[in-house]
């Protein structure tokens, strides 16, 4: 009986490894499909910036910063009330003080990424990206369609996860033409991929049942054979055959698996640290912007502010305020979830360790027990250490 579950545990951690390991070959597959296409991309939007505003060829602009670049376009509404004509929240555009571009350049291109980000309403990722770069570095644009933390270092299509390369696919409306398959929505097959990441490398068990993970590769392997170009491909499709060969009976878990799941896991971890990292500070800056806020209003009821619609204005900014504050609460919650999982896997893995010298019995075999329960304690731990 002991032997029977040993072995149904080993086959599900082969699953996980197999599901893991796919995942990178996914990336392999969508790297240079992704490069090529933001080069194009960069190409058409200089080409139609250069050319509606009779700018020469090559002017460029390295001297913006996006915290402080006035957009082209301009905010609709009275003073008080201004909004976005792109649809855009907190745009730069309805901020006073924000700087024109000297070339004449990123302010357009800011306009170009708000007016091609397919959500709705426009989310750009304006955080991870670099203005400076916006008209050398096709990746620096990429950057604003990657809707997640921990993208901000990540220079190339190479550097990028697979996730990454999915939001960027979905998320950028230039992509969306080159893709057969509708993206819209959060049904869709890029976006179930895209899921599966959190799937396989948030899982306390690291488990899968074969029959899921053979699912995930299918819908791996159906996104690189996307009719409209990735088919065409060559390594898309050379990632297509090493994504069928794992689904053989005979797939092994050699170490270059092991490191490669290894890295793919301190991969997400840095990321959900850094996400706590950047909520926290965010946190502390809307705590400090509601207590000045709220010291108006205190103001306002000593006499201080007698103008009824500047008030009504304050209180509808607060109540915005609060309701930001608690989706941030609500955010850290699940992210310290997602880090506890990991501290988990450690306290169970140890448990089983113990249970090393105790259950191996003469029908099993030392060697491939180690290459299950201990194997994956020394893979946690590792990934413990060099997180934390």
């Amino acid at each position: 009986m002991m032997a029977h579950q040993l072995q149904l545990e080993k086959e599900k951690y082969r699953q996980w490894v197999k599901a893991g390991l796919g995942l990178g070959y996914l990336k392999e597959g969508l790297v240079p499909f992704c490069n090529d296409i933001a080069d194009q991309q960069h190409k058409d939007i200089l080409q139609i910036i250069r050319s509606t505003k009779s700018l020469p060829s090559t002017v460029t602009c390295g001297g913006c910063q996006v915290e402080t670049l006035k957009p082209d376009h301009k905010p609709v509404g009275s003073a008080k009330n201004r909004v976005c004509p792109l649809g855009q929240v907190k745009c730069s555009c309805c901020f006073k003080g924000k700087i024109a571009c000297p070339n004449n350049i990123c302010g357009a291109i800011y306009d170009y990424i708000v007016q091609h980000h397919s959500s709705s309403p426009p989310a750009p990722n304006w955080k991870s990206t670099d203005a400076q770069q916006w008209s050398t570095d096709p990746w620096s644009i990429c950057k604003c369609f990657i809707n997640a933390p921990g993208y901000e270092q990540k220079q190339s299509a190479g550097k990028t996860d697979c996730t990454g390369l999915l939001h960027l696919m979905i998320n950028n409306q230039y992509f969306h033409s080159h893709i057969g398959c509708n993206v819209t929505g959060t049904n869709n097959l890029f976006s179930k991929v895209r899921q599966y990441r959190n799937n396989i490398f948030h899982s306390s068990s690291m488990e899968l049942e074969e029959r899921e993970a053979n699912s995930y590769i299918d819908d791996m392997v159906a996104v690189l054979q996307d009719g409209k170009e990735l088919l065409q491909q060559p390594d898309a499709q050379i990632a297509v055959k090493k994504l069928q060969d794992l689904k053989k009976t005979d797939f092994i878990i050699s170490t270059e698996s092991f490191e490669e799941i290894l890295r793919q896991i301190k991969e997400e971890m840095g990321k959900v640290l850094k996400s706590t990292e950047n909520f926290a500070t965010q946190y502390d800056d809307l705590k400090k912007k509601l207590l000045e806020l709220e010291t108006k209003m205190s103001d306002q009821k000593k006499g201080k502010l007698e103008n009824k619609k500047e008030l009504e204005e304050l209180k509808k900014t607060i109540t915005e305020e609060k309701k930001e504050k608690l989706e941030m609460e609500i955010e850290q919650a699940k992210l310290k979830e997602k880090l506890t999982v990991l501290e988990t896997l450690v306290s169970e893995q140890k448990e089983e360790m113990a249970k090393i010298k105790t259950q191996t019995s003469s029908d099993q075999s030392q060697t491939e027990y180690e290459q299950t329960k201990l194997g994956k304690l020394i893979f946690v731990l590792m990934v413990y250490i060099q997180v934390y």
